[in-house]
């Protein structure tokens, strides 16, 4: 493994463990895994939360391997996992040329989330390995397990970090870092999974045409803005499942008459084409919506949002954005830089 590999560099030809040695700068693909709601669960579980905890480990760390990824920290609830990318010759320092391992990363950890998912509640995830504590059994019948997952590209110094005492394989870099925020910012946006500007660059062109800008942010630590991306991994009509504020969020994107006359060419074409059977059509319309919100013009996405949410009631990325420009009744600030800080993130 990626491990044993890195310690074994600290090892002496006699066989003893030196952690002064200097690291190796990699470029890699960063994927950080959050088991969803893990407090509720431990304090349910106890001491069977750790049957819990590996249960999913063994899930997350056999798709990594098989996809050609390696394990790399094990933090409680949460789970580092890393692609080393090639260099060489052959091979550019970003990885541009190694689109099979980026989008073999993506279907990894779908698949990942895909295999939680499915398991449903806890007592049907744990069946007869464990024991749930009657007090808590009630309220964890209703728990679904679930994870969050944030992947990003850049690089990091590969080494051993500790002593002779205790030492571990370790990536270092704000980049590492950045692949937990996306992991955080999944809650906010209410997805599963957030890709960074730079992994999504990695992708093949198939697997982009799959992927939807979420929002332009900066994260805390960093001044520099990127676009976040989720991708649909079922078709867009699938869609259909309304929030349960789905009628106000219809009702705060509505307009007037004069917005229906200014508006109307731009309206028509737009109903168009999300009732069209081909779905690069109708992606045509949320690319124009997510434009209009980049380009500071919130009135026209406040009706883009308003058709989108009319034929695909169920998207939680748009009411997200709703939500957002509501705040500021969908005039757009003077002084808004052209995308949101995340402080928290």
């Amino acid at each position: 493994s990626a491990g044993a590999e890195v310690i074994s560099k600290n090892l002496s030809v006699m066989g003893e463990l030196n952690p002064m040695i200097p690291g190796v700068r990699v470029n890699a693909i960063f994927g950080f895994c959050d088991i969803r709601d893990f407090t509720f669960a431990t304090e349910g579980l106890q001491q069977d939360v750790m049957i819990f905890v590996n249960k999913i480990a063994e899930i997350t760390h056999r798709h990594v391997v098989q996809s050609g990824g390696h394990p790399n920290k094990n933090i409680g609830d949460a789970f580092l996992v890393v692609w080393k990318l090639k260099s060489g010759k052959n091979t550019n320092s970003s990885g541009d040329l190694q689109k099979e391992l980026f989008d073999s990363s993506l279907m990894c950890m779908q698949r990942v989330i895909n295999d939680i998912r499915q398991a449903g509640n806890l007592a049907s995830f744990l069946k007869d390995d464990s024991i749930m504590s009657s007090a808590w059994a009630s309220s964890l019948a209703n728990y679904n397990v679930a994870m969050g997952v944030g992947l990003h590209k850049g690089w990091a110094i590969e080494g051993a970090i500790g002593s002779k005492v205790k030492i571990d394989a370790s990536y270092l870099s704000p980049h590492v870092n950045l692949a937990s925020r996306l992991e955080t910012a999944t809650k906010k946006y209410r997805v599963p999974l957030l890709m960074s500007e730079s992994f999504f660059g990695g992708l093949s062109g198939s697997i982009q045409s799959t992927c939807r800008r979420c929002d332009r942010v900066s994260f805390k630590g960093s001044t520099d803005p990127m676009v976040i991306y989720h991708q649909d991994l079922e078709p867009l009509p699938s869609l259909q499942s309304p929030p349960q504020n789905h009628a106000e969020l219809l009702e705060i994107t509505s307009w007037d008459e004069k917005t229906e006359t200014s508006y109307r060419g731009l309206i028509k074409d737009a109903q168009s084409k999300l009732q069209s059977d081909n779905e690069l059509v109708q992606r045509e319309v949320y690319d124009a919506l997510f434009n209009s919100y980049l380009d500071k013009d919130w009135k026209r996405c406040k009706i883009f949002c308003h058709l989108w949410l009319q034929r695909f009631p169920g998207d939680d990325i748009v009411h997200c954005l709703v939500e957002q420009l509501q705040q500021h009744n969908f005039e757009c600030p003077e002084t808004w830089p052209g995308f949101h800080a995340l402080t928290k993130e």
